[in-house]
């Protein structure tokens, strides 16, 4: 047990997030949309940027979608989406993407291997253990079209904390914030060549990278990345 009596065991802090989320989905969205009311979507611009990049046909898969905004904008846009979280709560609210919802762990994703055009996953990391970092980013390429592209938003630190609820009231979340560098080790070690990133000031700092699958032992150049500024 670490300070407090609060437990050092990650599984333990993945349960206490999904049980938050599941108690708190109807204020996550009044939240949401409260933010969003008369100002633009903060990471507008790279969605577009993602969506360029995408191939024709190919299924998105919004992955930690929570109330699946993101994904059913990309479903107005023409494109198959599919929405994954891992709390039920959160999917109950997901009413724009009827039908094409699952409850899924971000570290076993049930997906086809190399099925997706596209991965959209905005904030989801955010509550990824370190230790698990490296899984995830294999799955998310292991379930990605070579042709495909990976849109990652999550948060930059260098601390991991349990932190209040501002608009509910006893309810705490688990947040683990990443260096960028240490990011970037991780996904070209899980086999995603890095495209593009853009670095968003928000309510966190927030680093948002496009990506695709590159094939062991290919060295990924660093040279090529590129800001989306």
């Amino acid at each position: 047990m670490g300070k407090h009596g609060e437990s050092t065991d990650p599984e333990d802090r993945t349960s206490l997030n999904r049980s938050t989320y599941d108690r708190i989905a109807a204020r996550y969205v009044e939240n949401q949309i409260r933010q969003e009311s008369g100002s633009d979507n903060l990471f507008s611009s790279f969605q577009d940027a993602f969506l360029t990049s995408l191939p024709v046909g190919g299924v998105i898969a919004d992955l930690g979608c929570g109330p699946a905004r993101d994904g059913a904008r990309f479903a107005e846009e023409g494109f198959r989406v599919v929405g994954m979280d891992l709390s039920s709560g959160m999917l109950a609210t997901a009413s724009n993407l009827p039908g094409r919802l699952a409850q899924a762990d971000l570290r076993a994703i049930p997906i086809a291997g190399g099925s997706l055009g596209g991965i959209w996953s905005a904030a989801a990391l955010l509550h990824v253990p370190e230790r698990d970092t490296e899984q995830v980013l294999r799955e998310f390429r292991r379930a990605l079209h070579p042709a495909g592209t990976l849109a990652l938003i999550t948060a930059l630190g260098d601390t991991s904390r349990l932190e209040a609820v501002p608009y509910a009231p006893g309810a705490q979340r688990w947040f683990v914030y990443r260096r960028s560098d240490i990011l970037r080790d991780q996904l070209e070690s899980a086999g995603l060549a890095i495209r593009a990133v853009d670095h968003i000031s928000g309510s966190r700092a927030w680093c948002a990278i496009l990506a695709g699958r590159f094939d062991p032992p290919f060295e990924v150049g660093r040279g090529r990345v590129e800001s989306l500024a």
